[in-house]
């Protein structure tokens, strides 16, 4: 009797299976299409790393493409400027960001780009040289110019967000006692000071990640939520002195217990009410990574006047979610899940699920809440998608694919778009456009 029930669920597994791939076959046709119009509303912003290909998180083959790493500006659905960025896809796609006039752009290399010859690495989250740079842009006339770049904000930033009421950057990074820094700007753009504080946070004995990975700032400009070695998140406010600057960063409250297996993406609803933060799902065992299931959006009312952070509600999603973004009214969160599409190109894994395809799956955030609710989720074909944003009608969606998975399209990176209806259903707009290989996180221009 075993048997026999080990053999209709091994041929359960591989219908579906095949089923999912001749899906994802029809999908995975190249759609250039880069004449047709696309709708949405405002600007966009994206960084290419160009130093590896996609399946390089799983066997370690760069196959890098002859191009700089790329800052992309798309006006109008229309590729307007291209200027070199050095930027990594060995971080969560927090690293780029831009200020609400729209007029400075800034990207931190969480690792710095791969030596010239090198084809492969045992370990990509290891052995990329160490990561330093904040570039600064200037956005003026559909252009972009470099204006500066700094080597003094730490290693390895993991993130970069400008405080919108303050008027300074906060960078995450991962030095001991030196976790926070701060940059302050002139109206210009230019570097003013930089300021690098302790968070002074505890680890769990189990934490392998013992670091900070990313650093969130509150539209009040003073409140700070951190992701702690993608187990944890704890909120901290920011002392200002006279100049405008932070001088110190205090705690609120406890950390929370352990979220999930790894934390990914966090980001603040628009009225600083809620923090929202994604858990991947993902193991340390690569067995576990064939096996994995749905990720998670919990959201996080923080602390106060005192006690501790709350859990208010938690939604499952796609496999292996990292980028999300909520709608500029705070009722919509779009979620772009990567699937298994990480899984290098070997025959054995050719039909195993979730390897050709990635979901986005839309939900409707109740503002006063905080409770989540799934409205629909839709699959298409693409190599790492780690991030979306909406439009600023809340009507359309942008992700960024790393590449396609093979063809000429394996070399580059594309910008797909996807409407929603009054309905909250999701729809393929049909359109995409090119940019160089390894589109990894976006932003709006306001």
């Amino acid at each position: 009797m075993r048997l026999v029930l080990m053999i209709a669920l091994a041929v359960a597994m591989t219908l579906a299976a095949l089923i999912a791939v001749l899906g994802d076959f029809r999908r995975d046709q190249p759609d250039l299409n880069g004449a047709a119009p696309v709708r949405f509303a405002g600007d966009i912003l994206a960084v290419s790393d160009t130093d590896m290909a996609g399946s390089a998180y799983a066997d370690g083959k760069l196959a890098p493409v002859p191009l700089d790493d790329t800052l992309s500006l798309i006006v109008g659905g229309t590729i307007a400027a291209m200027i070199p960025a050095s930027n990594s896809v060995i971080s969560w796609p927090q690293i780029v960001d831009v200020t609400p006039d729209g007029k400075q752009v800034f990207v931190v290399e969480t690792r710095g780009p791969a030596p010239r010859g090198v084809e492969a690495y045992d370990d990509v989250h290891k052995d990329f040289p160490v990561g330093a740079q904040l570039s600064i842009f200037s956005l003026a006339d559909g252009t972009l110019s470099l204006l500066g770049t700094r080597t003094d904000i730490g290693t390895n930033p993991g993130s970069v967000e400008f405080a919108e009421r303050s008027g300074f950057l906060v960078i995450a990074t991962e030095d001991e006692g030196k976790e926070l820094t701060i940059v302050g700007l002139r109206w210009d753009g230019s570097v003013r000071e930089v300021r690098r504080l302790p968070l002074n946070v505890e680890y769990f004995p189990n934490e392998t990640e013992a670091r900070i990975r990313t650093i969130h700032i509150a539209p009040d400009g003073r409140t700070l939520a951190v992701n702690i070695a993608n187990r944890r998140v704890q909120f901290f406010t920011l002392q200002i002195d006279s100049t405008g600057l932070p001088r110190a960063a205090l705690p609120l409250g406890n950390p929370t217990a352990q979220i999930g297996s790894r934390l990914s993406v966090g980001k603040w609803t628009p009225d600083g009410q809620y923090f929202i933060i994604t858990d991947t799902g993902w193991s340390e065992n690569a067995l576990a990574m064939l096996m994995q299931g749905p990720g998670i959006l919990s959201v996080i009312k923080p602390p106060r006047t005192g006690g501790n952070p709350e859990i208010v509600d938690q939604a499952k999603v796609g496999l292996s979610p990292e980028g999300f973004d909520i709608s500029a009214d705070g009722r919509q969160v779009a979620s772009i899940d990567m699937g298994r599409t990480y899984l290098p190109p070997l025959a054995a894994l050719d039909f195993w699920p979730a390897r050709r395809t990635y979901t986005i799956t839309l939900l409707a955030l109740d503002p006063e809440t905080g409770k989540l609710t799934r409205t629909d989720q839709i699959a298409e074909a693409g190599i790492l998608p780690e991030d979306v944003i909406f439009d600023a009608n809340g009507k359309n969606l942008a992700v960024a694919v790393f590449h396609r998975r093979k063809g000429p399209d394996s070399r580059r990176g594309f910008v797909d778009f996807y409407a929603i209806d009054d309905g909250g259903n999701l729809s393929a707009q049909g359109v995409t456009r090119a940019l160089p290989r390894g589109v990894h996180d976006l932003v709006r221009v306001p």
